[in-house]
């Protein structure tokens, strides 16, 4: 899992809404049928990166890049949510020295 396939789960979320929205307006079966797999697609995408972020040990790191990647928060406001006098430097080390661990 690499920092971008982490950092897409966001903007996977907004075009699952989108997919599902387009779904529930379209008559055509087959067209219906391309949309469902795509959405199919999409979500198991997602969940791959879920689980992937599930399987983290460590609490705080968890969190971090929960917050990171789900919320899409900046540095600072992810340092701000973790407490504990973490500064965003502290914050985004321990991101990245987590992925370069992971092999991401």
């Amino acid at each position: 899992m690499t920092k971008n396939d982490l950092m897409q789960i966001y903007y996977l979320d907004k075009e699952i809404e989108s997919w599902i929205e387009d779904a529930k307006k379209v008559k055509d079966g087959a067209k219906k049928m391309q949309i469902e797999k795509r959405l199919s697609e999409l979500k198991e995408k997602r969940q791959d990166i879920v689980n992937f972020i599930m399987a983290i040990d460590d609490p705080q790191t968890r969190l971090i890049v929960k917050l990171r990647c789900f919320n899409l928060l900046s540095w600072n406001a992810v340092a701000d949510r973790i407490g504990g006098m973490n500064s965003e430097y502290t914050v985004k080390k321990r991101f990245y020295r987590f992925l370069e661990k992971a092999g991401a």
